[in-house]
C-alpha cells in the first residue's frame, strides 16, 4: 500500500473545539470560514443532486473557476429512501474520480436487477428473471446508505473548492430571482440568524420533491390513470442466506424485486455507518479520497473493517425493504388491525396477502427508530408528478425537482442525474448571457429535455406495473424491452464505450438513455400492452387470450428488430444468454434451458459480504481477508466474444484472468453470428498476454 499517514484533521479540530456541533465540524471543511456574499452559483439543497451538480459544474468547467456555494438546511446529511444505483451512476462516479475500488469501502454492491413475478392464483408459484449489471471491471454498481453517500459527496465537493454549508437555509419567500441577478437571504438554523444575502447570477433549485423554486413558477402536473404510494422501513437480515430457499436464485448483491398485481417489494442490502462519529467519518473519507488520487490498487487498500479500527467508526449491514403499490390497491375496511401507523398497516396487509412475501420476511427483523425517534415506518403517497416549468430568469431546477415517477428501476438518481449534469454543463454558457432572450436560448434544450423525459418515464412505469398482472408478462415483455434497450441503445449504450465516457460527454449520454423509453419500437410495444391491460380489473386474473396476444405482439416486433441486423437492439453484441436469466442467444425465452447466466458476484466466506468477481481483487473490501482466486473470477455462461474481451482490455490490460466458462454455447452462437460480429467502428485490440496471445483460462482460448 502506498504510504499515506492516516490524518487526524477533523478529530484534532473536534478535540480543540469540544463544543463544536457536527454542523460546525462539517462546515470547517470549506475553503471559507463564513458564507460568501458573492458567488457565481448558489445551490439551494444539499441532497445528492445538488452535490452532483456542484461537482460536475466544477469539473467540466475548470477554466471558469466557478465560485459555487451550496446551502443545506439540515444539520448534517440525512437518511432518505432511494438507495439503489445503476450503471449510469457508476459511470459518473468513476469519471469524476471516485472509482469502485474506493467507493466499495463505503457502500454495498449492486450487481444486477433480480425479479420474482408472483402468480395470484398459486401462492407458491413465481417466475424468476434476472439481468446482470456490467462486468465488474467496467463499472460495479452501489447500494447507498444515502446519508453516507451525501457525506462522501460533500467531502469530495469541498476538496474541489465548493463551499457546502450545512445548517444554513435559504429564505425562499424573500429570495429575489431575475436575469439581472439573484439575492438569497441565508438563515443559520442554530440561532435563526441571517448570516448573509447570497448574490449570484444563477440559483440552482436542488430541493427535490419539495420544488421550492419550481413550485413558485407553476403547479405540478399529475398524470392520468393510476399513481403510486410507497411504504417502507429498515431491517436486519437475521437469516438472509435462507431467502434462496423461498426464492430460488435470490442473491443479496442484486437489487431484488418481488412483483405482484398491485405493485412490488424491493430488498436492498446496504452498508450502514450509523452511530459513527462525524470527525472519524470525515477523516476516513478524506483518507480514501487521498488513495483515489494516488490510484492505490484495490488489494492494497484497507477494508471497511480496517478503516473502522483506524478511524473509530462503526459499520453494519442492514436492509431497506418496502413496497411501491398502485393507489387503486384495495385495502380492507379494518386496515387499522394491521399495525399502529398507516405505513405499517399497508406493509403488513400486503405481506400477508401474498404467501411468498411472508415467507421472505421471516428472515428479517425490523429495526425500530433506526434513524431517530419516529423513523420506524415511512410512507410517501402520490409519488408521480412533473414540474411544468423547470427554469426561469436567474434559476433552474434539477433532479427530482423536474419530476418523479416511481422508485422502480431507480430513476430518482439514475435518470434524474441526466438533468443534473445537463444543467451543470449549460451553466458556463448561462452565466455569460446578458439578456433574457439569450438566457431562454441557452436553457431551451434543457426545458425541452425535461418536458419529454418525465412523461416517457411515466409511460414506462405504468407499462411495467401493468405487466405485473400476470407472471409471464414482466419477464417476457416489460423488462425484456426496457432493460434490453436500456443497455443496448444505439450510440448511447454505455457497454459499447466500455464505460469510458468522460464527464464532458456524460450528459449527452444520460439524456438520451431513459431505459430506451423513447425508442419507437419500445413505444409501440408499451402502447399496445397498455391499451390492452389498463382497462382490465386489477383484482381479476388477466384472460389467457390477452396474455397470448401480448406475447405474440412483442415477439413479432422483437423478431422484426432482430432481422433488421445490427441496430439499436444489436448495437452492442451482448451474449443474451449471459446477460439475462431465462433468455437464449437470440432472446428466445426458455427458462429451463437458459436457467443460468454470467456470474459477476460472489460472497466472502468469512463475512458473507457480496463482492464483485475480479481476479485481481482478491481482498474482501469489507473484512479484509484474502480470497481464493476461484471465488473471485467471473463464471461466463457462454464463451465471451472477441468484442467483449477487447472492451475489457481497454480497462484492465494487465488483468490476469477473465474467468471460467460455465457453459459453452458456441454452437448456438454460430447459428446467430450476427450477435457475434463486432462493429468495425467499435473494435479495439484484443487482450494479449506476455507472449502476444489471447489470454483465457480453464480451457477457453
Amino acid at each position: 500500500m502506498p504510504f499515506i499517514l492516516p490524518k487526524t484533521t477533523f478529530r484534532d479540530r473536534q478535540a480543540a473545539n469540544p463544543n463544536w456541533t457536527e454542523t460546525e465540524l462539517l462546515n470547517s471543511g470549506n475553503a471559507h470560514s463564513e458564507p460568501a456574499a458573492e458567488n457565481d452559483v448558489t445551490i439551494v439543497g444539499g441532497g445528492i443532486h445538488g452535490l452532483m451538480y456542484a461537482i460536475h459544474a466544477r469539473k467540466v468547467h475548470p477554466e471558469a473557476k466557478l465560485n459555487i456555494s451550496l446551502f443545506e438546511k439540515a444539520a448534517r446529511p440525512q437518511w432518505k429512501i432511494g438507495e439503489s444505483t445503476l450503471p449510469h451512476f457508476a459511470q459518473w462516479t468513476k469519471s469524476a474520480g471516485m472509482a469502485a475500488d474506493y467507493l466499495l469501502r463505503f457502500f454495498g454492491l449492486h450487481s444486477g436487477l433480480e425479479f420474482f413475478f408472483l402468480d395470484r392464483n398459486d401462492p407458491d408459484a413465481y417466475t424468476a428473471w434476472c439481468n446482470n449489471g456490467p462486468p465488474p471491471f467496467l463499472a460495479p454498481g452501489y447500494q447507498l446508505q444515502r446519508s453516507m453517500s451525501e457525506l462522501v459527496f460533500t467531502v469530495f465537493a469541498q476538496r474541489l473548492g465548493v463551499n457546502v454549508w450545512h445548517g444554513h437555509a435559504a429564505d425562499i419567500q424573500n429570495t429575489v430571482l431575475s436575469q439581472e441577478g439573484d439575492t438569497v437571504p441565508i438563515i443559520r438554523q442554530s440561532d435563526k440568524t441571517q448570516t448573509v444575502v447570497a448574490k449570484s447570477p444563477l440559483v440552482v433549485d436542488g430541493t427535490g420533491r419539495f420544488r421550492q423554486y419550481a413550485s413558485k413558477a407553476a403547479r405540478l402536473r399529475r398524470f392520468e390513470n393510476f399513481n403510486t404510494d410507497a411504504f417502507f422501513a429498515y431491517w436486519e437480515g437475521t437469516n438472509e442466506n435462507e431467502v434462496p430457499k423461498e426464492l430460488e436464485g435470490f442473491e443479496g448483491g442484486h437489487t431484488s424485486h418481488i412483483c405482484f398485481p398491485e405493485g412490488w417489494m424491493y430488498l436492498i442490502r446496504m452498508l450502514s455507518w450509523h452511530d459513527s462519529p462525524m470527525a472519524g467519518l470525515l477523516d476516513m473519507i478524506n483518507y480514501m479520497l487521498d488513495h483515489a488520487e494516488l490510484g492505490t490498487p484495490h488489494d492494497e487498500l484497507p477494508s471497511s473493517a480496517e478503516l473502522c479500527e483506524m478511524f473509530g467508526c462503526k459499520m453494519k449491514w442492514i436492509w431497506s425493504i418496502g413496497y411501491a403499490c398502485r393507489d387503486d390497491t384495495a385495502y380492507p375496511a379494518d386496515l387499522a388491525s394491521y399495525g399502529s401507523v398507516d405505513a405499517e398497516r399497508r406493509f403488513n396487509f400486503i405481506t400477508k396477502k401474498y404467501k411468498k412475501l411472508g415467507d421472505v420476511m421471516r428472515h428479517f427483523t425490523l429495526l425500530p427508530d433506526y434513524h431517530g425517534p419516529g423513523t420506524t415506518w415511512y410512507i410517501r403517497k402520490q409519488l408521480t408528478y412533473q414540474s411544468q416549468v423547470v427554469s426561469g430568469p436567474g434559476w433552474v431546477t434539477i433532479g427530482d425537482g423536474i419530476g418523479f415517477t416511481n422508485p422502480l428501476l431507480s430513476p430518482g438518481i439514475n435518470a434524474g442525474m441526466a438533468s443534473t449534469t445537463f444543467a451543470a454543463e449549460l451553466t458556463a454558457a448561462a452565466l455569460k448571457t446578458k439578456t433574457e432572450e439569450e438566457r431562454i436560448a441557452v436553457w431551451k434544450q434543457y426545458d425541452d429535455y425535461c418536458a419529454a423525459a418525465v412523461p416517457s418515464l411515466n409511460q414506462m412505469n405504468q407499462f411495467l406495473y401493468l405487466t405485473f398482472m400476470h407472471p409471464l408478462l414482466g419477464p417476457r415483455i416489460g423488462f425484456l424491452w426496457t432493460i434490453m434497450l436500456g443497455h443496448a441503445l444505439p450510440r448511447y449504450g454505455l457497454p459499447r464505450t466500455a464505460f469510458t465516457v468522460d464527464l464532458k460527454n456524460f450528459a449527452s449520454y444520460a439524456t438520451k438513455w431513459l431505459w430506451g423509453s423513447q425508442v419507437p419500437d419500445w413505444v409501440k410495444v408499451a402502447e399496445y400492452c397498455t391499451a390492452k391491460l389498463m382497462p382490465l380489473d386489477l383484482n381479476k386474473t388477466v384472460p389467457q387470450e390477452v396474455v397470448d396476444d401480448l406475447i405474440a405482439f412483442s415477439e413479432k416486433v422483437k423478431d422484426e428488430a432482430l432481422a433488421a441486423g445490427p441496430g439499436y437492439i444489436l448495437g452492442f453484441p451482448f451474449r443474451y444468454e449471459g446477460e439475462y436469466r431465462g433468455f437464449g442467444p437470440m432472446l428466445e425465452w426458455d427458462p429451463v434451458k437458459y436457467k443460468a447466466q454470467d456470474r459477476y458476484q460472489s460472497q466472502c466466506h468469512a463475512c458473507l459480504t457480496w463482492l464483485p468477481c475480479r481476479g485481481d481483487w482478491r481482498k474482501c473490501s469489507a473484512c479484509g481477508v484474502m480470497r481464493p482466486l476461484e471465488d473471485c473470477e467471473i463464471l461466463w455462461n457462454g464463451r465471451p466474444s472477441d468484442f467483449e474481451l477487447s472492451k475489457f482490455a481497454m480497462i484492465a490490460p494487465n488483468y490476469k484472468s477473465v474467468g471460467q466458462v460455465l457453459v459453452d454455447y458456441v454452437k448456438d452462437r454460430e447459428m446467430s453470428c450476427m450477435c457475434e460480429k463486432p462493429m468495425d467502428d467499435m473494435m479495439e485490440k484484443p487482450m494479449m498476454n506476455g507472449n502476444g496471445k489471447m489470454h483465457m483460462e480453464n480451457g477457453m482460448m
